[in-house]
């Protein structure tokens, strides 16, 4: 094999480690930005609870 083809190679290993790396990596950002969307949507469900509590406490004369 010549050098030119030997060369072409490496890089082209080189090129599939790279890109496999780089699918590797956005895979777990998509991870971590599912789980805080998660965590985003649970506490908003839970500020609207203590909203509407709240609400529901001062229209009945409810001291807290």
């Amino acid at each position: 094999m010549e050098k030119a083809e030997l060369v072409i190679t490496a890089l082209q290993q080189r090129i599939g480690e790279m890109a496999a790396q780089f699918e590797l990596e956005k895979a777990m950002l998509r991870a971590e930005y599912t789980e805080l969307l998660n965590k985003h949507e649970e506490l908003n469900k839970q500020i609207s609870l203590e909203e509407y509590s709240q609400d529901v406490s001062d229209k009945a004369g409810i001291k807290n």
